[in-house]
């Protein structure tokens, strides 16, 4: 599976488990830059799932023109979300903006 397949289906899984991050980032409006979407892929779980309901993926990173892609798959399924880094340096950061809107 390639890079873009599987964030493809790291994302739709996580926004579909209970108490996945991206079930609820799909519907701040939001997307994370490219930095903080790796540092997610990165840790090949989610802390916010301590129930472990999605399991573990493999870690990898994407490419800049694999996190267009990404985006713009992201995009089509959630209209009206842009990418902004919420004036945050790193991906917990930006999680816990996200949570507190």
């Amino acid at each position: 599976m390639d890079n873009i397949d599987q964030a493809k289906r790291v994302l739709e899984d996580n926004t579909n488990v209970l108490y996945g991050i991206f079930g609820i980032i799909s519907g701040s409006g939001y997307f994370p830059p490219l930095p903080f979407l790796n540092e997610f892929f990165l840790a090949g779980s989610d802390p916010c799932d301590q129930d472990g309901r999605m399991g573990r993926w493999r870690r990898f990173a994407l490419t800049l023109s694999e996190y267009d892609v990404v985006k713009a798959w992201w995009i089509e399924n959630n209209p009206n979300t842009i990418e902004s880094q919420l004036g945050c340096d790193c991906w917990n950061d930006w999680v816990q903006e996200i949570l507190e809107q």
